[in-house]
This record gives C-alpha cells, structure tokens and sequence, in this order.
C-alpha cells in the first residue's frame, strides 16, 4: 500500500490520538519530538513527502513499552524470526505488525524505517536515515543536552552526522552496560564516519 498524502494527513490525526494510548507521557514527548524532526529532515534533505516522515516518527515507539508476551505473539502470528536482535531493539520489529493487526496500517516504506530505527541498516533508505538520526535528536538524551542545537544544525547540513551520533551513542550506552551489540550497528557506525571523513 501506498499511501496517498490524504491518507497519510488521516493517519497522522488518528495516531496522534491513538498512540498515548499505549505509552507514557515521557515517552509520548519523545514520540513528538522524533516526528518533528524526522519532517524538518526529511524537508531539508529532499525527501518526497515530509509528512510521511512525520507519520513514521509517530508511530515508530508504539510497542516500546510493551510486554514481552505482546512481541512475541505478533512475531509467532506473523512467522518473523528475530533471533540476534537484542531485547532493546525487538519492538522496532513488533511496531509494524501492531499497527497492521490492529489498525490495518501498513506502508512498506514506514515499515521499514520503524524496523531500522534502532539497530540502523547496512543498505538505507532515506526515510530510514531520516527516522534513524531523528531518533537520536528527540532522544531524552539529546533532550538533556546543551549541544542539541548545534547537533541538529549539523544533521541538517549532513545527514550522516546525526546517523554517526545515533550509532555512536548507542555503542558507547550499550559497551558501558556490557550489552551484545548488533553488526548493524557497528555498520552503520562505520558508514556515517566514512562519510563524514570524505568531506
């Protein structure tokens, strides 16, 4: 399904009101920021539809605080495998079939940003670079930081700055917990700094 920009403003409203449903307040601000950020990016750096982009930030938590149980009844009904994928990052998967089985909601593109947003992905699309960095930008911990401002003005100047300090942060969070860490991560990690080093 492809969704038309009709369709994607019905959307928005409905999850606006449908999604602190299922959240806490603390996390429902984080949801709005990430969906404001992922459309200022997704204006600046030439992505067709920004609204979309800001669908996809609304709906990329949705099953982050959910239980265990829930993600992996949706996995078993949907027959997706998710062995490797640290516990931390398994709601990235659950999030896509919530919204489909209880909403009929589906866009493969969407899908796949939700997906990607926490692990990253070794071959992005521009909705996933853009929810991926936007992520980080709405994040408590960015949220917290005086060097937000500066970070987000070099993310709108290169995306791959604000995907390096996604990756970056959450290799250092998950090294300090001695937590397993994903190869996509890392991939990603490698591939914003490579990039960044080529300017």
């Amino acid at each position: 399904m492809n969704l038309t920009p009709t369709q994607v403003k019905e959307w928005i409203q409905f999850f606006q009101n449908e999604i602190p449903n299922h959240v806490t307040d603390t996390r429902w601000q984080h949801i709005l920021r990430v969906a404001f950020y992922a459309k200022e990016l997704a204006l600046i750096h030439g992505y067709e539809d920004p609204e979309k982009a800001y669908l996809a930030g609304l709906c990329h938590d949705t099953t982050k605080q959910k239980k265990m149980k829930v993600h992996q009844s949706l996995f078993t009904e949907y027959h997706l495998t998710t062995d490797g994928i640290p516990f931390q990052a398994l709601h990235a998967y659950s999030a896509p079939l919530f919204l489909k089985k209880n909403y009929n909601f589906y866009d493969e593109e969407i899908q796949s940003a939700i997906q990607n947003h926490t692990l990253g992905n070794p071959n992005p699309s521009l909705l996933d670079q853009i929810l991926y960095a936007a992520d980080f930008l709405g994040s408590d911990y960015c949220h917290r930081k005086m060097e937000l401002e500066d970070w987000f003005q070099k993310t709108k100047e290169n995306l791959d700055f604000g995907i390096f300090m996604k990756a970056f942060q959450t290799i250092t969070f998950l090294m300090e917990k001695k937590e397993i860490i994903h190869p996509h991560t890392f991939f990603t990690y490698n591939q914003s700094l490579l990039s960044l080093k080529e300017i």
